[in-house]
Formats: C-alpha cells, sequence, structure tokens
C-alpha cells in the first residue's frame, strides 16, 4: 500500500490533528518499558507489515518475538492467542510490555488509517525523545477476563489502563474520532457529533465486521 496524496478530501480538523501530534510526540517518548527510539522503531515496523513504502530493513533492530508481535498487531490482530502471550513472558519479556506495544502499534495504524481515509498523506514519525523507559504502571493491574492485566475487567476502554500514560493518549485522540469513555456505554446518549450514536455505531460494527474485530 502507497500513501495518498497529500491534498486531503475532507475538511481539517485542527483538534484530531492536534491530538494526532501529541499521540506522534507520545510514540517518540520513553515509555515504562521501551526508549523512545524503540518505540518509534515499533512504530516504523508496523507501517512496514502494513505495506507502507518505508525502509523494509526497519524490524533489523527488533528481536524476532518482538517483530512478530509487532507484526500480527498492526496486520493479524483477529488470529491473535493466548499462546502468543506466553510465547512473550517465555522469552523474558514482561507482559505489560506487551501491552505497551500494542498501545504504540494500534495508535500509529489508528493514525495512519486516518490519514489514508481523508486522502492524506501520512504523518512523518519525529525523532525519538532521549531517555530511559520508567514504569508507570498501574498496580492494581490484575489480570482477570482478559490475557494481559487490567485495571477491572477487561472492555475497550479498559484495555490498557495498566498503563495510564498510554490509556491516557489513546483517549485523548478517540475523544476526536469517536467518544469518551463515559458515553461508550450510554447508548441513549447524545455525545453531540455531526452523526447520530446510531449512525455512529452502524460505521464501527460495519467496519469492525469486516476488519473480523473481536474482543
Amino acid at each position: 500500500m502507497s500513501t495518498a496524496d497529500p491534498a486531503s478530501l475532507a475538511a481539517p480538523d485542527p483538534a484530531a490533528d492536534a491530538a494526532i501530534a501529541d499521540a506522534l510526540r507520545h510514540i517518540a517518548t520513553p515509555g515504562s518499558f521501551y526508549t523512545g527510539a524503540e518505540r518509534i522503531a515499533l512504530a516504523r515496523y508496523a507501517r512496514v507489515c502494513r505495506g507502507f513504502n518505508v525502509d523494509s530493513s526497519s524490524s533489523s533492530d527488533l528481536s524476532p518475538v518482538v517483530a512478530d508481535a509487532v507484526r500480527r498487531v498492526a496486520v493479524d490482530a483477529k488470529d491473535s492467542r493466548p499462546e502468543h502471550v506466553t510465547a512473550w513472558t517465555e522469552a523474558g519479556h514482561d507482559v505489560l510490555a506487551f501491552v505497551e506495544l500494542v498501545a504504540v502499534v494500534a495508535q500509529i495504524s489508528s493514525i495512519d488509517s486516518y490519514r489514508v481515509g481523508l486522502g492524506a498523506a501520512l504523518d512523518p514519525l519525529p525523532e525519538p525523545i532521549p531517555g530511559d523507559p520508567t514504569p508507570a504502571n498501574n498496580h492494581e493491574a490484575a489480570t482477570s477476563n482478559a490475557w494481559v492485566p487490567t485495571v477491572g475487567i477487561a472492555l475497550a476502554p479498559t484495555a490498557l489502563n495498566a498503563l495510564p500514560n498510554e490509556k491516557a493518549i489513546k483517549d485523548a485522540v478517540s475523544k476526536e474520532w469517536y467518544l469518551t469513555d463515559e458515553y461508550v456505554h450510554k447508548y441513549d446518549a447524545d455525545p453531540g457529533r455531526e452523526l447520530t450514536r446510531g449512525q455512529m455505531e452502524l460505521v464501527a460494527s460495519r467496519t469492525s465486521y469486516l476488519n473480523e474485530c473481536f474482543f
């Protein structure tokens, strides 16, 4: 897949663009388990896996187990299984490092899909911010009904809440594209968007169906 023409087919959305800029800076910032350079490498290889015209050697700095996880999350998430998480931890990686990887890859994939959908060019990846990873996990997180730890039961809004910084940046972008958490399960509430809630859920459910997205 190649990037689209830089001329967007839709009017600019300053709020969404600002949230995306913040998200890209966050990807370049050291996380709980990865340096900024490592997080950019995850994002770059996710683009390779999705067929974008970037350096195909982008996986060279990733170990095989990390590269495989990036590929699966980027293009084959529907075939993920508990055994993949088990293999991750058996390779010596912290399970929350997998959550951070999911956060980075899902974020860049969502941003890229948004740009392509608008007929716009992909955002350039920023230069990584120096520094060491600093653990910022929620110590209340535990494995319950999911394959990885969450605070409370695992649902779409709680999937990343074991790593609050990753959840916060995801929420900031999601607010501009979809809904805030407070509205997700309030189906009769009007979120005040251009589409009605029913129209939004029709688009979301159709997209999920076509991508075989299950939670």
